[in-house]
């Protein structure tokens, strides 16, 4: 952004945590050509003519595609608004962020937000407001959070909720959707709770929906829903909306690949030589 780099050199350098996102914004694979580069490019060198090109698209948008479906979305995103003041008010922020399926954890005790994916912290102390935002469209829950002049970080989630969003999978089907690189260390975390192992063996032999293991786990929904968002944000599972409800399988691929994985990343990784151990307790 402040130009010391060719775009395509700069998103070379982004993490390979990160290229989930610039896939999801259209800048990976990078390609000069592409109308999300040109923006980009665009956005850099003329920032203000950018803006006003922006705000200009998002009213056509508003006025000829989407009031009409915010009229229909708006009302339900109310009723479920009021559910989650509720649960707000009854559980711990940690608890809330898990029912909630943000992409972060919450660590209370040392007072961190931390992302799920990226290696991201935000100690509480630093953080001026949190808000949350309706989304239809952001699917795959991606947060952002930005420092003001004095310092101070303001941190926008999406307000998410499965049940009431945009079925947009035809559309990713049609796009070059890049998964996330797997991290071995996020698939052992993910299945050394007993329950999600439990999970991953009844949808490895058959696709359930999140209802159908409510009942077969005996547990609520957002139970479930929060085991699901840890499996998926492992890259466990393949996720397929069919006949109005998502399906859930596991993924053998990963599982037949873990073992290669694992040892490279242990024994042949280049992707952090300098690795620094820390105490997690205090001793």
């Amino acid at each position: 952004m402040k130009e010391k780099l060719p775009l395509r050199k700069a998103i070379a350098k982004v993490p390979k945590a990160k290229q989930e996102w610039l896939a999801h914004i259209g800048l990976f694979p990078f390609q000069e050509d592409a109308p999300h580069a040109i923006a980009i490019e665009r956005l850099v060198s003329e920032p203000e003519e950018f803006r006003g090109t922006v705000v200009g698209l998002l009213k056509r948008y508003w006025v000829s595609v989407f009031e009409n479906t915010w009229r229909r979305l708006q009302p339900q995103y109310q009723r479920s608004l009021e559910e989650k003041e509720r649960l707000f008010q009854s559980c711990t922020f940690a608890e809330f962020a898990r029912q909630s399926l943000l992409r972060v954890e919450v660590d209370e005790g040392k007072y961190l937000i931390k992302a799920v994916r990226g290696g991201c912290k935000l100690p509480f102390k630093d953080i001026e407001a949190c808000y949350f935002q309706p989304s239809a469209f952001n699917d795959r829950r991606f947060w952002s959070a930005f420092d003001d002049n004095d310092g101070k970080t303001h941190v926008y989630f999406p307000y998410f909720d499965p049940v009431i969003a945009l079925d947009l999978q035809p559309a990713r089907a049609q796009s070059a959707f890049v998964e996330p690189a797997l991290d071995p260390a996020l698939i052992f975390k993910c299945l050394g709770d007993s329950t999600r192992y439990a999970i991953a063996s009844v949808v490895a032999r058959a696709p359930k929906s999140s209802v159908e293991l409510a009942k077969m786990f005996s547990v609520s929904k957002p139970t479930i829903s929060h085991h699901v968002q840890q499996m998926r944000e492992a890259g466990l599972i393949n996720e397929t909306y069919i006949g109005g409800s998502v399906q859930i399988s596991l993924k053998r691929e990963v599982f037949e690949n873990l073992s290669g994985l694992t040892v490279h990343k242990l024994f042949h990784s280049n992707d952090a030589p300098d690795l620094k151990v820390r105490r997690s307790r205090n001793s």
